[in-house]
């Protein structure tokens, strides 16, 4: 400033120069802390980030092994859900038909060839080696069966018997009449050691039932002697009264206390029910529960002589049982889906 007071241009060159430095220090004083701000800022997120990542990783390799751990165990769940059927024949399959009965009380079995014929194309096309014993004493069904259990079925996965004849109480009849108790049938097959874990198929068709009925329907079970009798009044409480081992069924052709029809010349509901049942669901890799559940609803549906009948299964199966079937070389016209 000179003595006039005025500032002189140098002056405030000067000034204006250290205003701009002073402007530029505050300028990069704030841009420091904005930069300190953002890098403070910026730690805060990457820490976030990196929680973020360590978190996903964590939940990533705990679901990928969980999702390995359930794949592997489906796979072994699955296979150890259902009885291998893989063998060739897969197994035996006697059928004990008894048609010709002695004694004035014990009718001839009319129809139960049609029983014996279907079970044995069904059963042959299941690969099972089929055998038939036919008219057999109770001794011989007694004989007959030690036989089988004492066989060896270690190159097969299975074993069916079914049992077309008269009944009485806990038992099916010889020819001659006498009594062989079911749990007789069943027991040395749940002692045969080829056949443990294996499962182990009965079907019986026999009354359980003491009604009597009229018509070309008969009833598995000791008959009256009255010509036009046609039914038993004795009754069969066959499945309450067996003992059952693992990896066995046994299906019976009714309930306890209620007949069982036959007709003279196409065999029985139940019999003829079940082959077509097996005819249709095995092909379809339907599991026997299945099939069975689908023999009782046919069953009992039907009205014979204004009376009914609902099959009856018991089993201590372990294993989901899906029985082999050669595919649709059947004849199309024994299927009526």
């Amino acid at each position: 400033m000179d003595e006039t007071g005025h500032v002189s241009n140098n002056d405030q060159i000067s000034q204006a120069t250290k205003n701009e430095q002073n402007k530029g220090k505050g300028s990069d004083e704030s841009q420091r802390k904005k930069a300190v701000r953002r890098k403070s800022q910026g730690a805060k997120e990457n820490q976030c980030v990196q929680k973020i990542k360590r978190k996903r990783e964590s939940l990533q390799t705990t679901g990928n092994i969980s999702d390995h751990y359930r794949k592997k165990k489906r796979a072994v769940t699955k296979q150890n859900e259902f009885y291998s059927m893989s063998k060739r024949p897969c197994g035996y399959c006697l059928i004990i038909n008894n048609y010709n009965f002695e004694g004035p009380s014990l009718k001839n079995r009319k129809g139960t060839d049609k029983d014996k014929d279907n079970l044995t194309r069904v059963f042959e096309n299941m690969f099972f080696e089929v055998e038939v014993r036919a008219d057999l004493r109770a001794s011989d069904m007694q004989n007959v069966i030690k036989e089988f259990a004492e066989r060896d079925h270690s190159q097969m996965d299975a074993f069916v018997c079914c049992i077309l004849s008269h009944g009485e109480k806990g038992s099916v009849l010889g020819i001659d009449g006498k009594q062989v108790p079911i749990c007789e049938l069943t027991q040395p097959f749940a002692e045969c050691r080829t056949l443990a874990s294996k499962p182990k198929l009965f079907f019986i068709q026999a009354c359980q039932g003491n009604k009597a009925q009229q018509g070309v329907w008969m009833a598995d079970g000791q008959e009256s002697t009255t010509e036009d009798e046609t039914f038993e009044d004795t009754y069969i409480p066959a499945l309450h009264s067996v003992p059952l081992k693992a990896d066995f069924l046994i299906g019976m052709a009714t309930v306890e206390q209620y007949q069982s029809f036959r007709h003279i010349k196409d065999g029985s509901i139940y019999i003829q029910e079940l082959c077509k049942q097996l005819e249709i669901g095995c092909p379809q890799k339907k599991d026997m529960h299945s099939i069975l559940t689908r023999v009782n609803r046919a069953v009992s549906s039907q009205t014979i002589q204004r009376s009914k009948q609902m099959p009856e299964v018991r089993y201590t199966l372990t294993k989901i049982l899906v029985l082999p079937m050669k595919q649709m070389h059947l004849l199309k016209k024994n299927i009526h889906i």
